[in-house]
Formats: structure tokens, sequence, C-alpha cells
């Protein structure tokens, strides 16, 4: 079970490379001085097709919680002698993946997650796991890409999408609370495009350099008193023109991390992350995190 004071960033240990997640984790946790949590969820299995019966395939659980604790043990040695005195716990959980996930990142400060390489042979990447919890964890969720490893020069850098004038603040705090434990800068990125038809028509006047100025001057008076909550942190605000996916992924070259917001949907299924999130999650070469802006309150 999750202790929860001091919070500890959740660790998702699957069985495929988590070299990048570790990376993370084990920075992380030693930026914030709190431990880590390694969770390994045992995947419920549910086979068969039409007519035929799920008790014609049988599986050992046993063999199967046998072999997570392996990974669990393995992943848990690397981090003691990463973190020193930081504490390292572990679990084990059988069940679907992503509600046990998202329901242990309640007792938790941070969840990090591996993405997996995309273009793998033989395989169509899904990135399921990574986007649902990332869409539904109660705590900002990090997806970080496999290969990722720490650079000094690039982890000072920490940015910031900003979808429109309507600034989240969960978001910006997010990214300046970040920058100020790395001892970097935030570079706040809000992009804009219009649609293909009309774009080039539209932006080549001065049409596009008034909406531009317009622009910066409502992001600044929205971001001024977020500012002024961590005036130490050095930041920057950049309006660009351009699709906001392929603009944040050009970003991800040079940063450290991206800080961006998932959706909240007034529908019955809840939030989301939106299809820029969901381009960025897949495309990345930096660690994304993914916040929530409307974040649930306890009661």
């Amino acid at each position: 079970m999750l202790e929860t004071k001091p919070a500890k960033i959740l660790l998702g240990v699957g069985d495929e490379d988590v070299e990048g997640a570790l990376a993370y984790a084990v920075a992380a946790a030693e930026r914030r001085g709190v431990g880590v949590h390694l969770l390994h969820v045992v995947p419920g299995v549910a086979v068969g097709a039409v007519g035929i019966e799920p008790s014609m395939m049988v599986i050992e659980g046993d063999a199967l919680r046998d072999r997570g604790s392996e990974l669990l043990e393995e992943v848990a040695r690397r981090l003691e002698h990463e973190l020193g005195e930081l504490p390292v716990s572990t679990e084990l959980h059988a069940g679907p993946v992503v509600p046990a996930i998202t329901g242990t990142s309640r007792h938790a400060s941070l969840v990090v997650l591996q993405r997996q390489r995309m273009g793998r042979p033989g395989r169509i990447p899904t990135l399921s796991v990574t986007n649902a919890v990332a869409a539904h964890a109660d705590v900002p969720v990090v997806a970080v890409p496999a290969g990722w490893s720490p650079d000094p020069e690039r982890d000072r850098l920490v940015v910031a999408g900003l979808g429109d004038v309507a600034v989240s603040a969960e978001v910006v705090r997010t990214a300046l609370e970040e920058a100020g434990r790395r001892g970097g800068r935030v570079r706040f990125v809000h992009a804009w495009h219009y649609a293909d038809s009309y774009d080039d028509v539209i932006s080549a006047g001065a049409a596009a350099v008034s909406y531009d100025v317009r622009v910066r001057e409502l992001l600044e008076k929205a971001l001024a008193p977020l500012l002024a909550e961590l005036p130490d942190v050095p930041s920057e605000l950049v309006s660009l023109r351009g699709r906001p996916a392929d603009l944040l992924v050009a970003e991800s070259a040079t940063a450290g991390v991206l800080v961006l917001g998932r959706h909240r949907s007034s529908m019955p299924w809840g939030p989301h992350l939106g299809s820029v999130v969901r381009a960025v999650l897949r495309e990345s070469a930096c660690p994304v995190v993914v916040v929530d802006p409307v974040p649930v309150t306890s009661s």
C-alpha cells in the first residue's frame, strides 16, 4: 500500500523497457526529496471467442504474480542504490491496469510512465495505458519516451503549452514549480493556426500582426498574477503561428520537459486529452507532464 505522507512518486513498472521512466523518477524524487513507489499490475486475462469456453485456457495465477514480483524486486534494487536514504516501496496488483494506476495515484504526488517506442516491428502502437492514465489520474502524469536520458543543459528548460487566452493556473504553476526545482526557466508557448484553406490569406496581412499583439496582451495579463507567485523563476512568453502539435513537438527537441493541460469535458465520460496532447504524447522527444487544468478537490 502506498504511504501518503510525504506523497511519493508513483512509477509504473511494466514488462518492457523502463529505463527512461526510471531515470526521470530518480531525478524527480531527488529534486522533491520524496521516495518512489513501484507498482506492477498483473493484468486480468479475458480470453475466448464466440462459442469458446474461457475455462479452456488456464493461466497459473501464482506464476504471473511471481514474475511480477521479480520485476519489482529488480527495479527496487536499482532505485535503492540510486536514491540512498529516500524510501522505495513496491506494490503488486492484479486486475485491469489503468484503474489500478489511477486508483493508486490518489495517494501519490506524481505518476511516471514509460512511453514505448513507436514503429516496433510487428506492433501497432496504441499508447492505451499512458493515454488513459494521463486522462484520468488525480495528479500530474509524466510520459517518458523510450530511449530518453537526462541532459543537464536541456533539463533546465521547461516548456509549457498555453492553449488559449484562458490560461490554466494549474499548468502555469506546475511549469514554474518544476523550473524552480531544476534551477531553470519556463518558456510559455502559445500556438495559433487557422484552417488550412484560409491560413495563408488571413495570416499574410496586418490582421495577423494585430491578432498576435492582442493575444500576447491577453496572455501577459493572465500570466502576471501567477508569475508573481514565483517571481524568482525566469520565464518568457512566445506566440507562434503554426499547428500547435507540430510546434510543441519541435520545442521538445531542446526542452527538458513539456507541460500540457488535458481537457475537462462537461459530458458524462469526463476528462480527456484532446488531439494536441495525444499527438505530443506520441511524438515528443522529451518527457511530457499532463496536468488536469481543473484539479479535483477533496471534500
